[in-house]
């Protein structure tokens, strides 16, 4: 249809709610015209998003005009994965006596989400699988905004959502096994940043490759183990990888020579505590749900340990469960259901509590500042326990640099650290052991702990690595 053919049928649609093919009365048409008019006094309905290239973690805003007071309407965000799966979600609004809606300050009617959310659109996204392949980690570049009124689609636009902005890439496999990741426009020294994954193996180039984005630092994704040439487990890691990735960083001329600043996630947080307490080069710790207490690896042996250094492991508690967790795992690896794990480690402090000080990393011998994120309800293990024990550890011993401790009620095991990015999937699969972890907490609740600890993450690293 002609643009003003489009332009009349959202008029008769203001008036009817719905087209009658082939049929338009003249008088009909101007009541339409007239109760738009006494509605709203717009002539079509728009459609607003901004920025339509955006960084992952950055907000975008989504606005309506052109509505009638009161009027409904519903807005889509939809997208296509790495592996063809499609992620949707969908909220219903009522248009102000302006005729606008906006999702930085309307709450929808209904929908995939509750209450007033900017981002709600993007974390509240499902996925319809279309293939076997799932992860809760959704490469989505292109995101189609969808407005419709009365059923009908109105108007569509599409963000290009990027993860990286102006950065050069290495890709690393002798001395150490990873990406290096620097942004293009720095002219003298920075501090660098090294990133770490948990216990899915390899490393998380995505995840460097955002905070290189974000930070404007020298980013090094590095895999400790579940790559070509390392251990195919997590057992018996020797911390060397740690100070050879500092060598490395050391050697580049646009890095800040000992200014490192690490990033870990799960069992990625704990090597990070680990390693600042040898490493004196490193001078900040981000722990998304970390640990400050050493457990025992993860692979073929389950009395082996995680972290070794100069041939020696560090002591470490063994993973231990009670018969009825034993059953639970048993029936999860069998159907392919999520298992939640933090009940064996909460029965593993328990039985061996006399071992639990021996096993404490001593964060009080690092030079590091720590941002520790450790949330209740965390499915994999108790990150809000595990990270308190070394909150507890450093102020006893009066730690000159500053830490803090973050708590999310509900916001589970987190895997995804930035905001405006879909958390509706609660489990991911654990290769190691073959079966799907389940994270716990919320999708709402990740999604909020994400939106107020990623900004905190980043200032962070500026204040505690720059100044």
């Amino acid at each position: 249809m002609p643009q003003g053919g489009a332009t009349l049928q959202r008029i008769i649609l203001c008036h009817f709610g719905k087209v009658f093919p082939g049929v338009i009365l003249i008088g009909s048409l101007f009541a339409g015209i007239l109760g738009c008019a006494a509605q709203g006094g717009h002539e079509a309905v728009k459609l607003e998003v901004q920025p339509q290239q955006v960084l992952i973690g950055d907000p975008v805003s989504i606005r309506a005009s052109g509505l009638g007071d009161g009027q409904l309407a519903s807005l889509q965000v939809s997208g296509q994965d790495q592996f063809g799966n499609t992620w949707t979600s969908e909220a219903s609004f009522r248009a102000d006596a302006s005729g606008t809606i906006d999702t930085s300050r309307d709450a929808p009617v209904d929908g995939s989400y509750q209450g007033v959310d900017q981002a709600g659109l993007f974390w509240s996204m499902a996925v319809d699988r279309a293939v076997q392949m799932v992860s809760p980690f959704p490469v989505i570049h292109t995101l189609n905004v969808t407005l419709s009124v009365n059923g009908q689609e109105v108007e569509s636009q599409a963000i290009q959502r990027t993860g990286q902005i102006d950065i050069v890439k290495e890709k690393l496999t002798d001395p150490i096994v990873g990406v290096f990741i620097r942004p293009q426009e720095l002219a003298e020294p920075t501090p660098a940043i090294i990133v770490l994954g948990g216990s899915e193996g390899g490393y998380n180039e995505g995840w460097a490759t955002v905070i290189a984005s974000k930070t404007r630092m020298p980013t090094l994704a590095l895999a400790y183990f579940g790559a070509e040439g390392l251990p195919p487990t997590l057992e018996n890691i020797s911390l060397e990888t740690i100070s050879r990735a500092i060598d490395y960083l050391n050697q580049q001329p646009m890095v800040a020579k000992n200014r490192i600043g690490v990033v870990g996630a799960s069992r990625g947080g704990e090597l990070a505590l680990l390693a600042s307490t040898i490493f004196p080069q490193i001078r900040a710790v981000v722990g998304y749900t970390p640990s400050g207490v050493i457990w025992s690896g993860i692979g073929e042996s389950p009395n082996a340990p995680a972290w070794t250094y100069q041939g020696r492991a560090f002591p470490y508690l063994l993973m231990m469960e009670s018969e009825e967790q034993g059953r639970l795992f048993s029936e999860a690896q069998r159907n392919g259901t999520p298992y939640l794990d933090a009940p064996s480690f909460l029965y593993s402090l328990k039985m061996q509590r006399d071992r639990v000080a021996e096993a404490t990393i001593t964060v009080e011998n690092s030079q590091a500042a720590f941002l520790l994120i450790g949330n209740p309800g965390d499915g994999v293990w108790p990150s809000d326990i595990l990270s308190q024990i070394a909150i507890d550890r450093l102020r006893s011993h009066d730690h000159p640099r500053p830490y803090q401790l973050l708590s999310y009620d509900r916001g589970g095991h987190m895997l995804i650290p930035y905001p405006y990015y879909p958390t509706t999937m609660r489990q991911f699969y654990l290769p190691t052991i073959d079966i799907w972890e389940g994270l716990g907490g919320t999708a709402e609740g990740a999604a909020k702990a994400a939106e107020d600890s990623w900004p905190r993450v980043v200032e962070f690293l500026e204040r505690e690595l720059r100044s």
